[in-house]
């Protein structure tokens, strides 16, 4: 029986929810701070539910990479995802680029982020997820932070364009990634090619402007590749009603277009296709993935002269 649950396993695609609020929009400058986090309207909760409702529906289960702040905000909506059945994985605890990070600060983010979420959902949690998707090839000493604080897979890789990041990787479905201290698992954003870029279709701003007859038709290439698509969500893109940041139009159009469609294109995607969470599909598969393993020991081993901002004392849970 178990045999035969991992072969329907492995013809899965993945599911995962960014848990962040609304104004957790990287990089805005003036934007607000982390200390004005705790006066500003939460939306994160009532957001979050609905996509655990929308999921339900299909019995769907998926992997929920969640701010440690909002955990320490919001410790209920934690317990409430774990007894759903959705595994529990890191999205940092202040949400910054890794480009912000010092190695000793994001050492010390993750720590504190996995000790949150561990604490909350009474589970190990194995998997990171860089704010922006935000390691690149002059960062790639995170990898070893990030094999080193516990984790035994990450899901930051963006093999095309991103604004916030971009590794280019000779794999587009999950491998592994050697550094110095071991081997990860990693689940990079799902890409298509597009007059000569790749470009991140099954998340974010593409999953909200791309018509979903075009999603259908790549999340189905990907499955002919033998790769699964992986999907990646906010609970703030569900949420039309939402407040506005002040951005550039650019980045205006890019957060706020689209946002009636995500949900009906989501509940599609559940009933057309199957998924499950990152940590069921490693369970599944990650053995044939030895033959996959991206070497990124000649990278940046250290970080070169980046923006410090090494992480407040996370808060004490109450």
């Amino acid at each position: 029986m178990e045999r035969v649950a991992k072969a329907a396993l492995a013809q899965h695609n993945i599911l995962t929810v960014d848990v962040e609020e609304w104004f957790h929009i990287l990089e805005v400058e003036g934007g607000y701070t982390r200390n004005d986090w705790t006066s500003l309207e939460s939306r994160v909760e009532a957001n979050t539910d609905a996509l655990l409702d929308l999921f339900a529906t299909t019995g769907t289960t998926g992997t929920f990479f969640v701010v440690g702040w909002v955990a320490w905000k919001h410790p209920e909506l934690v317990r409430r995802i774990a007894a759903a059945g959705h595994e529990i994985a890191s999205h940092s605890f202040w949400h910054e680029v890794v480009t912000r990070h010092s190695r000793a600060s994001l050492a010390a983010d993750l720590t504190a982020s996995k000790k949150v979420l561990e604490d909350l959902s009474g589970r190990p949690v194995l998997g990171f997820r860089a704010p922006g998707g935000s390691i690149t090839h002059d960062t790639a000493w995170a990898f070893d932070v990030i094999a080193e604080a516990g984790f035994s897979y990450d899901a930051s890789v963006n093999p095309g364009h991103s604004s916030h990041g971009g590794f280019a990787t000779p794999y587009f479905g999950p491998h592994k990634i050697r550094c110095r201290s071991g081997d990860l698992a990693e689940i990079p954003w799902t890409t298509v090619g597009v007059a000569g870029r790749r470009l991140p279709f099954a998340g974010g701003g593409y999953l909200r402007l791309f018509p979903y007859g075009l999603i259908r038709r790549c999340v189905a290439a990907e499955n002919r590749e033998g790769r699964p698509a992986t999907v990646y969500v906010h609970p703030r893109e569900i949420d039309p009603d939402q407040p506005r940041m002040e951005l550039p139009w650019r980045r205006r159009f890019k957060y706020y277009v689209g946002l009636q469609s995500t949900a009906p294109k989501l509940r599609s995607l559940l009933h057309e296709h199957r998924f499950t969470s990152v940590r069921a599909w490693l369970d599944a598969n990650e053995a044939s993935l030895a033959g996959q393993v991206f070497d990124v020991r000649n990278f940046a081993a250290h970080e070169t002269a980046a923006v410090a901002s090494a992480p407040l004392p996370p808060p004490a849970l109450s």
